[in-house]
């Protein structure tokens, strides 16, 4: 039986760890990143386009900088207890297994949504673009739901091979999120990104505006079904990973 309190007692453990010195320091980097960008290509350029500027923060922010959170606080989910002799304590309780992967998506979502949103409101200041107001609630809206699909995809190469999590949840965003979410839209309906980008052309009113050629790795269907797609995609493969690490067994002798 899942138990809230697990969930939240694994969370809080895992926020506990990721507010060490150094994690901060690093995440702190990894917000500046973007905004540094953005300040050198209007250095470089002398100013900086609206729609240029748009499409170079989200290639930075929902797209690289919440996978490369998600990467390092989703993937050692099993790992981690693993390698600290931890995991038989979690499988004796009830309900442990569940919390662990709820508990380690629940701070994994929270942690990079907050670093994305802090390195948001840098790159807006850096960019200097007029009315960024809407900006800020469209980007905050497409790095939740990044973060949220995403955390479920690297879930399940976690729970499949966690001593090679980190290795298989490249291989999975490379795969799954890039090469294959730049199929076109008729063929390609079960990635993140393909949402995230029908999202953002939505909403920034660029729909008319391109070309036939690019219109073919957008959909069309409404910002609504979009959202839900990603808490649908999101929802089964969290689930298909509980399942998975519910079956899965890690004696202690076994090299995994």
């Amino acid at each position: 039986m899942i138990s809230g309190r697990g969930i939240l007692a694994v969370a809080g453990f895992q926020w506990r760890r990721l507010l060490a010195p150094q994690r901060l320091l690093l995440a702190a980097a990894g917000a500046a990143f973007p905004a540094a960008v953005v300040l050198a290509a209007r250095r470089i350029s002398g100013s900086l386009d609206r729609d240029a500027a748009v499409l170079l923060l989200y290639a930075l922010i929902p797209e690289a900088i919440c996978m490369l959170g998600l990467l390092v606080t989703m993937c050692p989910v099993v790992a981690d207890e693993l390698e600290r002799g931890t995991w038989q304590h979690v499988v004796v309780r009830p309900g442990g297994r569940w919390s662990l992967l709820a508990g380690t998506f629940l701070a994994a979502v929270s942690w990079t949504a907050l670093v994305g949103l802090f390195s948001l409101l840098l790159s807006l200041a850096a960019a200097g673009l007029p009315a960024s107001g809407r900006l800020g609630w469209i980007f905050a809206a497409l790095i939740l739901l990044s973060c949220c699909g995403r955390a479920a995809l690297f879930a399940l190469p976690a729970v499949i091979m966690p001593k090679r999590a980190l290795v298989a949840s490249v291989v999975a965003a490379i795969v799954v999120e890039y090469l294959a979410g730049f199929l076109p839209a008729v063929v390609n309906q079960l990635t993140v990104s393909l949402r995230l980008r029908s999202l953002l052309v939505d909403w920034m009113g660029w729909r008319r505006q391109l070309p036939p050629e690019l219109q073919l790795l957008v959909d069309d269907q409404s910002a609504g079904v979009q959202v839900l797609a990603v808490f649908s995609l999101a929802i089964t493969l969290l689930t298909a990973a509980g399942l998975i690490l519910s079956w899965r067994q890690f004696p202690p002798s076994e090299e995994v």
